[in-house]
């Protein structure tokens, strides 16, 4: 199913791109206070793209949200969505004698949506699992570790936690007995 999605975000980041190039390139550009303003923002979220690649090709998205906290998925979905148009922005609107036709942005655009869109895939799969539960604050609800959790516990020690855990309505967890 994930390969469907991201197989129709392709004609969907083209058609978004193809409309967001067109619009700067006609309205935006001619305001220079806001032309300005659009660029130093985008600058600025390029560069959290880059320093997040940076993070995620060292230490990998567990860790470095573990370094940084949950402030770093907040930070890499600011830069999930707001990434293709910051791309746009620097491409069309730098300095009007060196600005890039708004139909040469449109493929530049749509490859790195792609590859935002994938990355975005990776994040989340490699924080909250396939099924969405590991995330750090499912673990927090439940004193049986998740099938795939980080925790590799031996099968004897998950049984001994198993039979002291307490459910959340305060009733004991009944264990099959061998």
């Amino acid at each position: 199913m994930e390969l469907f999605g991201i197989v129709l975000a392709i004609p969907a980041a083209f058609g978004g791109c193809v409309i967001y190039c067109l619009a700067i390139s006609k309205i935006v550009i001619r305001f220079n206070l806001l032309r300005r303003s659009m660029l130093a923002a985008s600058i600025g979220v390029l560069f959290l793209f880059a320093l997040e690649m940076a993070l995620l090709m060292t230490l990998g998205a567990v860790r470095s949200r573990a370094m940084i906290g949950p402030g770093f998925y907040v930070a890499h979905l600011v830069v999930f969505v707001l990434g293709t148009p910051a791309l746009a922005n620097v491409l069309i609107l730098r300095s009007p004698k060196r600005t890039l036709q708004w139909y040469w942005a449109v493929p530049l655009c749509t490859v790195f949506a792609l590859s935002l869109v994938l990355v975005q895939y990776g994040v989340s799969e490699a924080l909250y699992g396939v099924d969405g539960t590991n995330s750090p604050d499912s673990r927090r609800h439940s004193a049986i570790p998740q099938s795939g959790s980080l925790l590799n516990l031996d099968p004897g020690l998950a049984r001994l936690l198993a039979q002291r855990a307490i459910r959340n309505d305060g009733a004991k967890i009944e264990l099959e007995r061998e």
